[in-house]
């Protein structure tokens, strides 16, 4: 297997595993159960799970009105897509 099929197992498994952590953390928040801490729910975005971060955010109306856990879910995109350019425009 490639390095690049590699990538690609790697980011569809994070981002499944986000959109799961997600949405079991919104469940408990309805339930008021004991929750996903926001450091996990950032990681997993940060390790490249932002995309399905953010889709399940919509989707579940989870942590869209949170201001302490936004500001970074938007910082994190911004670095991942920085880096996304950077890496293509060096491989160009």
């Amino acid at each position: 297997m490639t390095i690049g099929k590699l990538l690609c197992v790697y980011l569809l498994l994070i981002n499944l595993l986000t959109f799961i952590v997600f949405g079991l953390d919104k469940a408990k928040a309805s339930t008021h159960s004991w929750r996903i801490p926001e450091k996990t729910l950032l990681l997993l975005s940060f390790t490249g799970g932002f995309p399905s971060g953010w889709i399940a955010m919509l989707l579940f109306r989870h942590k869209i009105k949170d201001f302490s856990f936004l500001p970074y879910m938007i910082l994190l995109t911004l670095s991942w897509l920085i880096g996304i350019i950077v890496f293509l425009r060096l491989n160009s």
